[in-house]
């Protein structure tokens, strides 16, 4: 019988797995949904080439590196017959376990075991499953519980609901009862708040680095710091948050300038909601299925 097959959200908690003395191999996920095209209608692999040619595009690593561990990772989960899920309450992971779950509801032969948290005893404030150690991951083996029907169901609903291309699925989604996924209605309305909106035509996270630096932060150290402390469930690693500042620093009309960073007048401006960023600048960004593109005003 194949070992249970472990799958987790990246490489920390994943080491840590291997160390806990847990048996079955680990898979690290590792991909930022939240970030880039996650178009409709794709099978697993089909949907990893999308994922891969845009991380390499983002310079997370080449197109082929990528494309093999996505391979890896994908054909692991298509043999597995035993996995156990570990994730946690974030926007990064809940959109993992979602695309997991989806494709397990196409694998009516694969038991599925779950454990996903919000806290842990004792870790003030709790990021995530990064923060524990191997012998604190062991602790919550016990509470692993199996993935039901009703989850499955669930995860392949939102999955399809994030991968639409029609704006309000998600909204009509969040309408509906959540409860069996009990981190998942909070991490999507955190997706809805990327969103690009009226006046300033930014979503959450633009608007929070022009207020932070608004407030004088200058370095990109203090500004991560500054963004992840207005959230409450922090999701974005510093690669994304700094693609999101390259993205208002070398706009057609910038909005910050270069570290240290002001905001430019245009940058004042838009934080003011006195000019719309799209219109100003355009848009070309994908958030799930949704692809928000129009040119300057």
């Amino acid at each position: 019988m194949p070992a249970m097959l472990h799958i987790t959200n990246g490489d920390s908690t994943a080491g840590s797995l291997r160390d806990s003395g847990i048996a079955g191999p680990v898979i690290a996920w590792r991909d930022v949904l939240h970030a880039g095209p996650v178009p409709a209608g794709l099978t697993l692999e089909s949907m990893s080439d999308v994922r891969a040619r845009f991380l390499a595009d983002w310079d997370r690593g080449s197109f082929l590196e990528l494309s093999a561990s996505f391979d890896e990772r994908d054909r692991a989960l298509r043999r597995a017959r035993h996995v156990v899920l570990w994730f946690e309450h974030d926007l990064y992971d809940q959109l993992q376990l979602l695309q997991i779950l989806a494709a397990l509801s196409e694998q009516p032969d694969t038991t599925a075991e779950m454990i996903c948290i919000g806290a842990f005893p004792g870790v003030v404030p709790f990021y995530g499953l990064g923060q524990l150690t191997a012998v604190q991951l062991a602790s919550l083996w016990p509470d692993r519980r199996p993935v039901t029907a009703e989850q499955l169901s669930l995860g392949t609903h939102a999955w399809n609901a994030f991968t639409s291309p029609d704006p309000g699925a998600m909204p009509q989604l969040l309408a509906t009862d959540l409860d069996t996924l009990p981190f998942l209605g909070n991490a999507l309305r955190r997706l809805l708040e990327e969103y690009p909106v009226s006046p300033t035509g930014l979503g959450r996270t633009e608007r929070q680095l022009l207020h932070a630096i608004a407030g004088g932060v200058r370095d990109f150290a203090r500004l991560f710091a500054s963004n992840a402390a207005m959230e409450e469930a922090t999701f974005m690693g510093d690669t994304t948050v700094e693609a999101r500042l390259e993205a208002l620093i070398h706009a057609c009309i910038p909005l910050v300038t270069p570290a240290p960073y002001t905001l430019t007048t245009a940058g004042e401006r838009v934080l003011a909601g006195e000019i719309d960023a799209c219109q100003l600048n355009g848009i070309d960004r994908w958030i799930g299925g949704v692809h928000f593109k129009a040119r300057a005003l």
